[in-house]
């Protein structure tokens, strides 16, 4: 028997080898005309049989919009690499999350651990790739969400519009959303809701280190994994708000006509992603957009002095968070090197490329004093591979120790910092 009895609705799913899965399972309302913009809905219980034995439609993909600018012949395979490599199939009604268990027995107490997919907040999804039956065969409830991509997740603009339309953290918010519904229903998946681990690589790690610092995520998860993240990926609302209004008006909206956002094409969507990437990266301004303009990484990130996170997730870390969240971090010893394979032009001008793109992360944006002293330290490596390194560290391997050091400082004996030498 496959049936559980959840506080969503009942659902019907598959067994097979002693282990439950149970897919496309909506945690919030579809995204369908205004809902596109606004914050998610948790989902209304269901009546009658769910079946749940297949995969839902995966969220607005705009992966290759965003590659699509500075890098048009980038090598999309090793981005693809980071999510599903299928073709997906896209719906408004792809709120989802997937869901693997040993047991479904409400009183098993089992550990939970819900995945955030990569994908640079621009392409993924929670289906195929992410198969949890190793870790249910382990004894784990895992859960597998999605969450909103491209502009529908980070285009930030509250006021611009009437009432929550283009409001501030979108994706943020379905991400909380996920985590509440875990909270409420995942007993009878033979979880223990007092024992939820978060766990993410690339952006689903920059996602991670912002939730533990919002003070609305508190007691939806106890214990966090980062795997090649960083934790400034945020900016002030305001610096977002000016980008918004600037990208928007390439696309013929202004502030205030709710009418023409919401009426947008999938077009003039992936248009919108590909100008976010163009004013960040081109802007001959290195200020226009403020600590978004100096820093790049944030683009697609978090809005800082808001309800959702009032300061950014460094400066909370120190100070320490209300309920201490166990931390283990870390990256591989080469995250890097996806930047020189991606473009087919050659290590070595790639990895230069990609490496001005970078300099907001090194003191006084000097990358070049940043390569001199990696020189000297090694001696006898060609300057290809000084430039990755750099590279590299500056992306992942800095931001993940500052991280660490941050949360360390803040909860002593609950951070844990890894880095993985494959």
């Amino acid at each position: 028997m496959t049936t559980v009895h959840p506080q969503c609705g009942t659902l019907h799913g598959n067994l097979e080898s002693g282990i439950y899965s149970y897919k496309g399972i909506p945690y919030a309302e579809s995204l369908a005309g205004p809902a596109l913009w606004s914050p998610p809905t948790p989902r209304k219980r269901w009546s009658g049989l769910r079946d749940a034995r297949h995969y839902g439609p995966a969220c607005m993909q705009f992966g290759a919009a965003a590659f699509k600018w500075p890098v048009p012949a980038v090598r999309a395979q090793y981005f693809r690499a980071l999510g599903s490599g299928r073709s997906l199939i896209e719906g408004d009604d792809s709120l989802l999350l997937n869901v693997w268990t040993p047991s479904i027995d409400k009183n098993a107490k089992l550990p939970v651990m819900v995945w955030l997919h990569g994908g640079s907040f621009t392409s993924g999804s929670a289906n195929e790739a992410y198969d949890a039956t190793p870790f249910a065969s382990r004894g784990v409830v895992s859960v597998v969400i999605q969450y909103r991509l491209g502009p529908p997740g980070f285009l930030h603009g509250s006021g611009l519009f009437d009432g929550e339309l283009c409001a501030d953290n979108r994706a943020f918010e379905d991400q909380l959303c996920a985590l509440r519904w875990v909270q409420e229903n995942i007993a009878s998946f033979g979880g223990d809701p007092s024992c939820v681990t978060l766990f993410g690589q690339s952006a689903g790690a920059f996602a991670i280190f912002q939730l533990m610092a919002s003070p609305k995520a508190k007691g939806l998860f106890h214990r966090a994994i980062g795997m090649g993240g960083m934790a400034e990926t945020s900016a002030p609302a305001e610096e977002y708000h000016q980008l918004t209004r600037d990208v928007l008006q390439e696309v013929g909206v202004v502030p205030g006509d709710s009418k023409a956002l919401i009426s947008l094409s999938r077009e003039a969507l992936k248009k919108l992603q590909a100008s976010v990437f163009r004013r960040i990266f081109s802007s001959k301004n290195p200020d226009q957009y403020g600590s978004l303009s100096r820093m790049r990484a944030g683009m697609m990130g978090a809005a800082t002095a808001t309800t959702f996170l009032p300061s950014p997730a460094l400066e909370t870390f120190e100070k320490g968070i209300d309920a201490p969240i166990d931390l283990m971090l870390g990256t591989c010893a080469n995250d890097g090197n996806i930047f020189s394979l991606s473009l087919p032009l050659g290590r070595r001008i790639s990895s230069k490329l990609f490496s001005k793109n970078l300099s907001g992360f090194v003191p006084n944006r000097d990358m070049e004093a940043a390569r001199q002293y990696y020189a000297q330290q090694l001696p006898g490596v060609t300057r290809t591979t000084i430039i990755e390194r750099v590279n590299n560290d500056t992306f992942y391997r800095w931001p993940t120790i500052k991280a660490a050091e941050a949360h360390a400082a803040g909860h002593p004996g609950h951070t844990w910092h890894f880095q993985l030498d494959y």
